[in-house]
């Protein structure tokens, strides 16, 4: 089986890709946006659609963010994966996850100390959220947004077994061709160890990024285009059928099914266009910071941005409250970063390198 040489991986891999960044920063305020004004909360007094009936109608395909941060992680994360150990990926990933989420969880959990509008969340349930494992126990999550990085785990501990066997081109493309069929095998057969491990509901995206990043690596080959056509098929088949079945529960609000395929298909052109087309080559500084608040952002503008709108709503302009919540999300991720993220990340990942690696 063939591998791609360091040399190659160094050249291709050397300046980071400032558009993707935007394209991360976008999805984040995408499902903001979506929480703030669309879905069937009463945060605003009524719900999110009473309130902004226009907007929402707009706003209610926001949560299409959430797909298209799988289809940037299938990318990103089989970028980090190339070319590295198993400890040295386990290692990268959770000094990346932990510290930001740890203290979003701490943050929410004294949000709720003063304010009961949020997610009721006792002592023991907040300390499982730590884990970040809370799903696997049906333990409620501090913020609503948590839900995915369970999904995300599950999408690291499968490309950690491709690292175990050996992580190569052709083990790559068949996983890719292979992951999202199994995975609906699965669910047919009503495995449910295997349908929870290998998501089928959110597995093309993944797979589909994963082949983008080969694209992206390799240039365009046959057998690339097909598995990106297989897997962008089934994200439409998926996404078609969410928003006729679950999203509207959400929402009380119908979707257009056409609309919907075809964001499908333009955040695989996006993700393409950012990384191997003409929007690869923008590289801008502040597209840096972006892409470093994404994660910070999306784990605390849930239960922060809802405090700020129950607590002003009825007394401000609700387009000014939609300011003000976003403003104090984004303040937070920035702070979360600056304080966190950055004093903590390589001490971390150097640390549980050393606890792994260490005779």
């Amino acid at each position: 089986m063939t591998s791609v040489r360091p040399t190659e991986r160094s050249q291709r891999q050397k300046s980071r890709l400032g558009a993707l960044d935007a394209l991360r920063m976008l999805a984040a305020l995408a499902v903001l946006a979506y929480h703030y004004t669309a879905i069937n909360q009463t945060f605003w007094g009524n719900t999110a659609a009473e309130e902004f009936p226009t907007l929402s109608q707009v706003t209610k395909y926001g949560y299409l963010g959430v797909e298209l941060f799988f289809i940037v992680s299938g990318f990103v994360i089989l970028m980090t994966a190339y070319g590295r150990t198993l400890p040295a990926f386990t290692a990268s990933r959770l000094s990346r996850l932990y510290p930001a989420y740890w203290a979003a969880v701490l943050a929410t959990i004294l949000l709720q100390v003063f304010w009961h509008g949020g997610r009721d969340v006792d002592l023991v349930d907040g300390l499982i959220n730590l884990t970040m494992l809370q799903e696997a126990w049906d333990v409620t999550s501090v913020q609503g947004a948590f839900w995915t990085l369970y999904v995300e785990l599950k999408f690291y501990l499968l490309i950690g077994m491709l690292l175990a066997v050996g992580l190569t081109r052709r083990r790559v493309i068949a996983f890719a061709f292979l992951w999202p069929l199994l995975s609906q095998l699965a669910r047919a057969t009503d495995s449910g160890l295997l349908t929870s491990l290998l998501i089928p509901s959110y597995a093309p995206y993944f797979a589909g990024g994963m082949l983008l990043y080969l694209v992206y690596r390799e240039g365009w080959h046959l057998i690339l285009a097909l598995g990106i056509g297989l897997n962008l098929v089934l994200c439409i088949r998926q996404a078609v059928r969410y928003a006729d079945r679950s999203a509207p529960l959400h929402t009380d609000a119908a979707f257009n099914p056409g609309v919907v395929a075809l964001l499908v298909i333009l955040m695989f052109a996006a993700v393409l266009a950012c990384a191997a087309g003409p929007l690869s080559r923008i590289n801008w500084s502040w597209l840096t910071l972006a892409g470093a608040l994404t994660y910070p952002l999306y784990l605390v503008h849930g239960q922060f941005g809802f405090f700020v709108i129950n607590t002003l709503e009825g007394r401000v302009n609700s387009y000014l409250v939609l300011v003000l919540a976003a403003t104090l999300a984004l303040t937070l991720a920035w702070f979360i970063h600056r304080w966190v993220e950055r004093p903590w990340h390589e001490r971390m990942r150097n640390a549980v390198l050393s606890g792994i690696e260490r005779p």
